[in-house]
């Protein structure tokens, strides 16, 4: 292959990756979106309890969703599922709608709808990692990363934020913001379609016919790639605490939760656009454990914050920080040092292993909180960046810092 074509494939890749960066943050603004979904559950006499019960019906299906990936990768193909995360949003939305224009407000459409929206973010997070994994060598796969998590973040932000300003001025309801999320999914669907069906790599990720998933999961288990599993479960399980139980930390601590919200967004999204691609042509083995150790001073800024305004705002400052630069360093490693034709199901168990600890330690974070007070779970989560910071750094002794070669 001489210059020119090389040059012009690598032109391509970029702009199908860019492709998938702008489907993400169609999702993520959708996602965001579907934050006032507690809200408008309120508004029609449902209660949090309500909202509870939906939200663990949700966790199932994205549970399930993620386990059965390698069979439906398998068999469909990476290309024909990375549009059907997108789909399955919207119809989440047109579900709610459909649901409110009956006049009948039933409860299994709610259930339906939560469901149908955490099985297509399942899908979407591990397809589209997939093929932004396939779109990129090994040298740019951590800004690639880098940049597919700043978007993500961003449209989060996005959704929530717009939504205000439009209920607030614009004289729109809540349901019109879900009318306008299903579009935002159903145009990242088409994106992702377009260029998944033009992309040659996204082919490569398939997974073969003839391949042993049970055993080729298990031996990625005891992969070198296993301690990126770890690492990211103990990163879920500190973001989901933060996220989940912020109000409810910040009520009981006299501050304003929306100084975490709003330096958290500033620290995870400004971090990866300005010092993400220096950090990116660092040594992994080094910045990791450095990023981690970081967040294991941030975290305990929490626990002193009380009261004080200013350090709860330099501790979420710095804990977007370190969190948004750490989690897609993790997701390149671990792709990196597995043999390539592995890739595709290191993604799944990655996606795996983040699900698990966002869906299953709230409850331990919640035991915590109630029992032994928010002290004790400000210092626990400390202790969770403390332990990452421990395994990346004996991790690391084992692992080579070329790539794995098959």
């Amino acid at each position: 292959m001489n210059a020119r074509s090389i040059s012009i494939t690598n032109t391509r890749r970029l702009w199908y990756r860019r492709m998938f960066i702008a489907e993400r943050s169609l999702i993520s603004f959708a996602m965001g979106v579907f934050a006032l979904f507690p809200v408008y559950l309120l508004s029609v006499g449902r209660d949090e309890i309500f909202f509870g019960s939906i939200s663990a019906a949700g966790m199932a299906v994205a549970i399930l969703i993620v386990l059965i990936s390698p069979t439906l990768t398998r068999q469909l193909s990476v290309r024909r599922l990375a549009p059907i995360g997108g789909l399955l949003y919207a119809a989440a939305c047109a579900t709610i709608l459909l649901n409110e224009l009956s006049g009948v407000r039933a409860t299994f459409p709610y259930f339906l709808s939560y469901m149908l929206q955490s099985g297509g973010w399942a899908l979407h997070f591990t397809m589209g990692s997939i093929c932004i994994s396939a779109l990129s060598s090994d040298a740019d796969r951590p800004s690639s990363f880098m940049a597919y998590s700043a978007f993500s973040t961003l449209g989060l932000t996005c959704g929530p934020l717009l939504s205000s300003l439009l209920t607030r001025y614009a004289g729109l309801g809540t349901l019109d913001m879900f009318i306008l999320a299903m579009l935002a999914a159903t145009a990242g669907s088409a994106l992702s379609s377009w260029a998944a069906q033009r992309a040659a790599n996204i082919r490569e990720a398939d997974i073969p016919n003839n391949a042993s998933i049970a055993r080729d999961l298990f031996d990625l288990l005891f992969s070198k790639s296993a301690l990126f599993f770890v690492l990211v479960l103990l990163s879920a399980s500190i973001y989901t605490s933060l996220i989940n139980f912020q109000a409810l930390f910040a009520n009981n601590s006299g501050l304003p939760y929306e100084i975490f919200f709003g330096f958290w967004a500033i620290g995870v999204v400004g971090s990866r656009f300005a010092i993400g691609p220096r950090v990116t042509r660092s040594a992994a083995d080094r910045t990791l454990p450095l990023l981690l150790g970081g967040m294991v001073v941030s975290l305990l800024g929490f626990h002193y914050s009380p009261g004080h305004p200013v350090i709860y705002a330099m501790a979420s400052l710095a804990t977007g920080i370190t969190y948004g630069l750490s989690y897609p360093l993790m997701q390149a490693e671990a792709v990196r040092v597995t043999a390539p034709q592995s890739r595709t199901l290191v993604q799944i168990i990655f996606s795996l292993s983040y699900f698990l600890g966002l869906y299953f330690f709230p409850f331990a974070a919640g035991l915590v909180s109630v029992q032994l007070g928010y002290d004790t779970l400000t210092l626990l989560i400390a202790g969770l960046a403390l332990l990452q910071t421990a395994i990346a750094l004996l991790g690391y002794r084992t692992i080579r810092r070329k790539p794995t070669r098959p």
